[in-house]
């Protein structure tokens, strides 16, 4: 949720009324959140809160503890986060707003059993909402049990057939079954309903290019570019990484990959995936300092550090190469991916 979008939300939910002692508090963090500082939100928040006798609407109460909960998600609190939606299903059971928040965290956290159990009990209060649905398929995704996430999914097409979040995401599991057919079919019917949409194209090409269909992922992924000038680093790197790499023209690859980190500095994947096609050609230092660089861009990246275990193999330094892998798998690499990185430490890391 953008912090606009969210500022507004709440406004549009909660009456401020000036003359009580709560509403200038609440005035004062909502003017905290727009500089930014959350912690200066959450003191004002907590402030308001002493006034809650002030409200008479219980729900009121709980927007202001999930306000606070925002704030503290935006610094990286999320047990106290969690704490706060509890209090606020405590001032108001039925208020689903929470239970939904806590999934989201719990998503973020990776505890995708407890994002399963909160989206449930929130589903309990409102059997059709969507934020439900979709957690709990990207908890199940999470978790590889890409069947459950279909189901659930399917569940919401049933009231809204034109749902697109719940139809690319139907995808993006059949993608992740390797089942090509199935993910181009949901890709397809998002960008019918949406010619526009960005991400189905990306998804549609990739899927495309695993079926060796290059054509039709260039056409794809350059008709997204097209839409969106502001993703042509993405489409250049997936021009790169889905085609040039995956029909092993290195030297094709690292071109689109330059153009990627040319529009951006600061595209890890890039400086990654350029890497890798230098590895192919046998440009290991090269590799290695793009490798680096990736990492040192982003450091939550597991695949750059597979990338980087590969460079430290084909260099014979399987110890610094097994650090590097159990580094990916620590960044659930495993979990996001495939079992490359279980395959090679299997193999190197007796």
């Amino acid at each position: 949720m953008t912090k606009l979008l969210f500022i507004t939300l709440l406004l549009a939910s909660i009456t401020l009324r000036a003359q009580n002692n709560y509403s200038v508090y609440l005035n004062e963090a909502y003017t905290q959140i727009e500089k930014n500082n959350y912690k200066g939100a959450i003191d004002k928040f907590t402030k308001a809160l002493e006034y809650k006798n002030e409200i008479k609407n219980s729900y009121k109460i709980a927007e202001i503890i999930f306000s606070r909960a925002y704030c503290r998600v935006q610094l990286g609190n999320y047990n106290s986060a969690l704490d706060d939606l509890d209090e606020a299903i405590a001032v108001k059971t039925e208020f689903v707003k929470a239970y939904n928040y806590k999934a989201s965290i719990y998503l973020i956290i990776k505890k995708y059993d407890k994002c399963i159990e909160w989206c449930d009990k929130g589903l309990h209060y409102k059997p059709n909402d969507e934020g439900l649905f979709l957690n709990k398929a990207k908890a199940y995704q999470s978790l590889k049990k890409y069947n459950e996430a279909i189901a659930v999914l399917r569940i919401t097409l049933n009231d809204q057939p034109n749902f697109i979040k719940a139809i690319r995401l139907i995808g993006s599991n059949f993608n992740q079954k390797k089942q090509w057919d199935s993910a181009i079919y949901y890709f397809s019917k998002a960008i019918e309903i949406n010619s526009q949409d960005l991400l189905s194209l990306y998804d549609r090409g990739i899927s495309k290019s695993y079926k060796k269909d290059f054509d039709g992922a260039k056409i794809d992924i350059e008709k997204a570019m097209q839409l969106d000038s502001l993703s042509k680093e993405i489409g250049y790197n997936n021009l790169g990484f889905f085609l040039k790499l995956e029909q092993k023209d290195y030297a094709g690859a690292i071109t689109f990959f330059n153009k990627a980190i040319e529009l951006n500095p600061k595209f890890a994947y890039a400086y990654s995936n350029r890497g890798i096609a230098k590895l192919n050609i046998g440009d290991i230092k090269g590799a290695y300092k793009d490798i680096e660089k990736s990492i040192n861009l982003d450091n939550t990246n597991s695949y750059a550090f597979k990338n980087l275990a590969l460079v430290h193999l084909k260099n014979n330094k399987k110890k610094d190469a097994c650090e590097s892998l159990l580094k990916a798998n620590e960044l659930s690499y495993t979990e996001i991916y495939d079992e490359d990185v279980n395959d090679l430490i299997k193999e190197n890391c007796k």
